[in-house]
């Protein structure tokens, strides 16, 4: 009897599997392989950048199939998890770039990245971080403190409550400040 109820079951679970299979769209494996692929591309960049190795063929793979796939499948979770993960990436290729063409080059690319994230994805948790990258690269990467102080304030102004509000509050009273002008500040003379 046992016997029976165990080729009953796995009778139903291949019935079950071919049904499910027949009913999946059929684009939606390539669907899959293509996530996949991008997924392990961001996780080798990833690993090799944790590593302090800038792999800028591995990370410029995954930006444009992660921008790729967003515009394709716009609405999941992931495309705009993986978007988001694309603006950081060409954000690091900003920073680690050897030549200015190259760094202004990625730092467009993620103000663009940023800005579409935004754009496509209001709701999304990260929506709110974009002003803040953005701040960064006009900041950290780009030199300039003007728009780095402009997404900074947008920060500040529209999420008075975010923890992060508070610090970029602080940090605008210093940003642009020469070592001449911050010593009078903290009048250190």
């Amino acid at each position: 009897m046992r016997r029976y109820t165990i080729l009953l079951l796995c009778a139903l679970l291949v019935a079950g599997y071919s049904c499910h299979r027949k009913t999946q769209n059929p684009g939606d494996s390539g669907k899959s392989v293509e996530m996949s692929a991008m997924l392990s591309e961001y996780h080798h960049a990833d690993s090799l950048y944790h590593l302090g190795i800038i792999d800028t063929g591995a990370f410029n793979r995954f930006i444009r199939s992660a921008m790729s796939f967003a515009e394709q499948d716009s609405q999941k979770e992931v495309a705009a998890d993986m978007l988001y993960k694309a603006g950081i990436g060409s954000m690091i290729l900003a920073k680690s770039a050897v030549t200015r063409d190259e760094t202004a080059r990625y730092a467009k690319q993620a103000l663009k990245i940023f800005y579409d994230f935004q754009e496509k994805y209001p709701e999304h948790e990260n929506a709110k971080y974009c002003y803040y990258q953005r701040g960064i690269i006009y900041d950290d990467i780009l030199g300039d403190y003007t728009s780095a102080q402009d997404q900074y304030r947008d920060f500040v102004n529209r999420y008075p409550n975010d923890s992060l509000a508070v610090q970029l509050s602080d940090y605008l009273k210093i940003l642009g400040k020469d070592e001449r002008q911050l010593e009078e500040m903290l009048d250190l003379k």
